[in-house]
């Protein structure tokens, strides 16, 4: 092995030979598509190791490969066998995941299913193994958003024809990515702005894994109450910052998205310009829709409903701007009830 670094990896379309960190465990294997998500992973490792397991035309080749799904015939069967304990977003088994379909969205239904069967898997593997192990297939999620959500932004008359239905746990991270991902496509901000918000809206929460992962253990029979749930903002912080080495705007969104414009928010109380704009669009977000899953003690029928119960809140806890945007991007007068929206048929 020989030790290699990700800047040297960034020109590899296919991974032409495995990589491992500095306890000799594999990281990627050869034949694995170097996504952007991928690539971000490699952040998490002081350094990085790779071995020759292709000759030097190989990784030539695989310098010059073609985009994802068309790899070539030698490439695809070491992606074959490197991949029995993997699972693909575009070779998802769909019949073996129930779960609503909201009939009335623009995103296609069997994308919904996908997405929301992908982040399950996800979060299954995350409890079997670790976070970051799970992360890059959350980081493969935001990029599947950014590539085939946000670009419906001019279709959308109505909220009720993004949001996702179903389990909360699921639902929820990838609802407050894509509406961080519309927000941000109003608002004009560049595409990395956009795809990093996403992905920062996917990880908001992921504090919160640790925490349960940690109260599920037999050992620990104490229940979990809100002071503990309000230290995964501090927690997942610190996941994002030192075990996964995300950027610090990325960071500071699972650190703040529950800090209000007035400063009575948590973990710190900060208030107004002191909070990121990243945080400030994934606190409307996260507030919509929990206030649509009827998770705050507010009781709402429709999104008509929510956004009025947003705006009496109004700048107390949100940035006017942001809220502002948020309220007028798609017609206020949605009126679409959310137990009329479900379907089980596609």
């Amino acid at each position: 092995m020989k030790e290699t670094s990700r800047s040297e990896l960034s020109k590899y379309k296919i991974l032409p030979f495995n990589l491992y960190n500095d306890a000799g465990e594999i990281i990627l294997k050869a034949g694995d598509v170097l996504t952007v998500g991928k690539l971000l992973q490699l952040k998490a490792y002081d350094k990085i190791f790779r071995d020759n397991s292709l000759n030097e035309d190989e990784i030539t080749k695989s310098q010059n490969a073609p985009e994802e799904g068309t790899a070539e015939p030698e490439l695809k069967s070491i992606v074959a066998q490197n991949l029995t304990d993997d699972f693909d977003y575009d070779n998802l088994n769909l019949t073996e995941y129930k779960t609503p379909i909201n009939k009335f969205s623009k995103i296609d239904y069997k994308e919904q299913i996908k997405m929301k069967a992908y982040l399950t898997k996800t979060i299954e593997l995350l409890n079997r193994t670790s976070i970051k192990e799970a992360f890059p297939k959350m980081a493969h999620l935001s990029e599947i958003i950014t590539k085939n959500v946000i670009p419906k932004f001019t279709e959308i008359e109505h909220y009720s024809e993004l949001r996702l239905l179903g389990d909360y746990e699921v639902c929820h991270p990838i609802n407050v990515a894509i509406m961080a991902g519309m927000i941000a496509k109003k608002m004009d901000f560049e595409k990395e702005f956009i795809s990093d918000i996403i992905l920062a809206g996917i990880l908001h929460d992921i504090g919160k894994y640790r925490i349960k992962k940690e109260n599920d253990n037999p050992s620990n029979s104490s229940t979990v109450d809100s002071d503990e749930i309000k230290k995964h903002t501090i927690i997942g912080y610190n996941i994002l910052k030192n075990e996964l080495k995300q950027p610090e705007h990325i960071c500071n969104v699972a650190l703040q998205h529950h800090e209000h414009n007035d400063g009575t928010g948590y973990p710190h109380g900060i208030s107004s310009d002191w909070i990121s704009v990243e945080s400030q669009i994934v606190n409307v977000c996260n507030s919509y829709d929990n206030f649509a899953f009827n998770k705050t003690g507010y009781t709402v029928k429709n999104n008509r409903d929510v956004l009025r119960l947003m705006l009496s809140i109004g700048t107390k806890r949100f940035s006017a701007e942001i809220l502002y945007t948020f309220a007028h991007m798609f017609s206020y007068n949605d009126t679409m009830n959310f137990s009329d929206m479900a379907s089980y048929s596609a």
